[in-house]
């Protein structure tokens, strides 16, 4: 299992030397090597489509290793550290500490990251290609549809555009997971550059990522292309979404939408920690407009049932699970890159605003009331 970029991006190496050159110190990585006292650990940084050494670390006589860069990091980057022919990646940003516990007998197959989202993220991606490579083999792998499905949600709803670019760059043995070729992963390829664009514009991936996503669409489809943009159009209820509640009913988006009422169409994770504010601002809203002919119907991508359950059963509307084996399906049919994502629907049935500043939803409701 590799992690090789689809497209070359430049690295700033400045910003990854010896952290003696400086009194100024950045992110860091430390943890413990289990069997490796004394062998040397290599941290490698990519650049001009090459892994290249940054420094050497010597792993203790008690197993352990301790790295700190000389300054924060610009951007968020992927790094890895290599043993004996198998690495480990990890995501540093600013001045992230960065916490990595494995063994130098299964060192890249097994292993815990954490210190940051993005970290327990990375080593999440991993995990779940390590096991189906072990269940199926490489080659089948690389082309299984629940584990592309399972990245995809992760690369959606993670709230981390940096795991995102990990898993669209993630091959198994020769082959890359993500095709550009592939409408269905340029999708996804799409919806990582968008996110990529919101929330780190100036972040040189961010061109890089876009004019990749032109590109493969324009080879695919030359007439449909917009040359100054990578967000859908204005989207229509040209997908369904069919989810169960918190006690088993089922419920419909077009069902819900179909009746004449203003309805906000929400994208969420109960798990974010944005999300108990989020909901104050939805509580208050429905409050206020529930009477006035205006619902909620709120699709959660929760990992856990049971912790769902558990905050959905106090939400007075409409709310409903998209379990991780239902896949990303409604993410990419309705171009959700950050959550939460707000939808307003208009009484008549159509999308009429997208909302990601959750204290502009009032103003977008009150104009289709």
């Amino acid at each position: 299992m590799k992690f090789k970029l689809l497209f070359s991006i430049s690295i700033a190496t400045s910003l990854l030397v010896m952290s003696s050159c400086s009194d100024k110190k950045g992110w860091s990585i430390d943890g413990t090597v289990a069997g490796a006292a004394g062998k040397k650990v290599a941290l490698q940084a990519f650049n001009n489509n090459n892994w290249y050494t940054i420094d050497s670390i010597t792993v203790s006589s008690n197993d352990r290793f301790e790295y700190v860069s000389a300054t924060p990091a610009a951007y968020p980057e992927v790094l890895r550290l290599s043993l004996d022919g198998s690495s480990i990646y990890f995501p540093v940003d600013s001045v992230s500490h960065i916490k990595l516990n494995t063994s130098a007998g299964k060192f890249g197959s097994d292993y815990s990251l954490s210190g940051s989202e993005a970290a327990r993220k990375f080593a999440e991606i991993d995990s779940l290609i390590n096991a189906t490579v072990a269940q199926r083999g490489e080659q089948a792998a690389a082309t299984d549809s629940l584990l592309k499905r399972q990245l995809s949600q992760i690369a959606l709803t993670s709230g981390e555009p940096i795991a995102g670019y990990y898993i669209i760059n993630k091959r198994v043995g020769s082959k890359a997971l993500f095709n550009p070729s592939s409408r269905r992963d340029l999708s996804l390829i799409g919806a990582v550059a968008q996110s990529f664009a919101s929330n780190m514009p100036d972040d040189p991936r961010t061109t890089t990522l876009r004019n990749l996503f032109l590109s493969a669409k324009a080879a695919a489809n030359p007439a449909q292309v917009e040359t100054n943009t990578i967000e859908v159009p204005e989207i229509g209820l040209s997908a369904d979404i069919k989810a169960y509640d918190n006690k088993g009913t089922e419920h419909t988006l077009y069902d819900v939408a179909s009746k004449g009422n203003v309805v906000l169409l929400s994208f969420t994770n109960y798990e974010l920690e944005s999300s108990p504010a989020y909901n104050v601002i939805l509580a208050d809203l429905y409050k206020k407009y529930n009477g006035k002919g205006f619902e909620i119907y709120q699709l959660a991508f929760d990992s856990n049932e049971a912790e769902w359950k558990q905050s959905a059963v106090n939400l007075p509307w409409i709310t409903v699970w998209n379990a991780p084996e239902d896949g990303s399906a409604a993410l990419i049919s309705y171009n959700v890159n950050v959550l939460p994502l707000t939808y307003v629907i208009g009484r008549d049935g159509v999308i009429h605003s997208r909302v990601t500043d959750p204290t502009k939803l009032e103003a977008e409701i009150i104009k289709q009331l």
